[in-house]
């Protein structure tokens, strides 16, 4: 006689092997997760550590390009002919040049798209000194201060505050100045709170913390669009006399006319219009006179045919004026060359992009410190 397993034994058996299948199941499961846990940081862990090793190739990237910026102003110095004056035609500068140099230096080389290791860099040099010098006219030239505050968007009633609060913010005291000035205690009140610098404006971004300061005024029409930049020629004929330099209010920011480093003097043959309609006190009519002087028959900066000034003496002829100005007045600002230099340096590696910005002291030819150096 045979014997048959009772069915509840059988559902037993079954249970059991249910229970252990679901558990190999889960395990499984917890396994796969965790082994895709682990790829997914591994991955993560790599890209950072690549990024991070990228990052620190364009940081060198940009220190080198910082370095080929002094061998180009240290051998633009060197050139026959272009020893005492900076101007937009030199190859520092974007210019074409000397064509006709026999030995020329910049032959075949290009500051843009320049390979190095991987990836490429671009440079673009600028001097400080096309622009005002924001330390020594706040603080040395008050009302002509006020007038280009006030060209540059700030109004008449509030330009002397204005004024008074970057004053106040570079000077060395406490002691806050007459009207719209502000020291510490102002700055103290604010969310959140800092102090006066009570020193030189080394970055012009310290400006939109001084007291007044506006995105507006500091930017110009940038800040939310605005109207273009007048045209920098003239029509051919001698306009009447404009001063206050009305023909350009609204149009420019103070980024556009000021530097926070640079010699202190403004060279007239770099210096863009706006700048030197403030320069001469307002009067547009000597910086159209200077533009026209040298740009050359073409009208246009950087080519063949300008004839910038060359020297101190050159001077009066972009002017227009009979000879040098006395000193004190806002003529005697002008010289011929340029000593700080902008250095903007465009990395790339691979699919990363950065922008390096570095600032240049030409002391001599063999002299050039870095005075600042960060990514922006």
């Amino acid at each position: 006689m045979t014997i048959r397993p009772l069915p509840i034994l059988d559902d037993q058996k079954g249970r059991r092997r249910g229970v252990a299948l679901l558990i190999v199941m889960l395990l499984t499961f917890a396994m796969a997760v965790i082994v895709t846990a682990f790829a997914y940081t591994m991955k993560v862990e790599g890209r950072l550590a690549t990024r991070t090793q990228s990052e620190s190739e364009t940081e060198w990237m940009g220190r080198s390009g910082i370095e080929l910026a002094k061998w180009v102003l240290s051998l633009s110095r060197q050139i026959p002919g272009e020893q005492a004056y900076d101007g937009l035609n030199q190859f520092w500068a974007g210019g074409v040049g000397q064509a006709n140099l026999a030995d020329n230096p910049f032959e075949g080389v290009s500051l843009e798209d320049i390979p190095l290791g991987d990836g490429t860099i671009s440079i673009e040099i600028v001097d400080a000194e096309r622009y005002l010098n924001i330390n020594s006219i706040a603080t040395r030239n008050p009302q002509l201060f006020e007038l280009i505050l006030q060209l540059c968007g700030a109004g008449a009633s509030d330009s002397a505050d204005v004024s008074s609060a970057i004053r106040d913010w570079i000077d060395p005291n406490d002691d806050s100045a007459m009207g719209g000035g502000a020291e510490s205690d102002f700055y103290r009140m604010l969310n959140p709170p800092y102090v006066a610098k009570n020193g030189p404006i080394d970055d012009m971004s310290e400006l939109l913390k001084i007291r007044g300061i506006t995105p507006q005024l500091y930017w110009g029409p940038r800040w939310g669009g605005g109207s273009p930049m007048p045209s920098n020629r003239s029509t051919g004929r001698r306009e009447q006399a404009t001063f206050l330099g009305q023909g350009i209010a609204g149009t420019v920011g103070l980024v556009d006319v000021f530097s926070a480093v640079s010699s202190g003097q403004v060279n007239i043959n770099t210096a863009p219009f706006p700048v030197l309609v403030m320069a001469c006190g307002g009067d547009e009519n000597i910086a159209r006179n200077i533009m026209e002087q040298r740009a050359g028959p073409d009208g246009v900066d950087g080519t063949y045919d300008d004839t910038p000034a060359r020297g101190p003496q050159d001077i009066a002829r972009l002017q227009g004026v009979p000879a040098l100005p006395t000193q004190g007045t806002p003529l005697a600002v002008f010289s011929t060359v340029s000593s700080t230099f902008e250095v903007r340096v465009d990395a790339k590696l691979g699919a990363l992009s950065r922008r390096y910005v570095g600032v240049l002291r030409r002391s001599s030819l063999r002299e050039m410190p870095v005075l600042t150096f960060r990514r922006e």
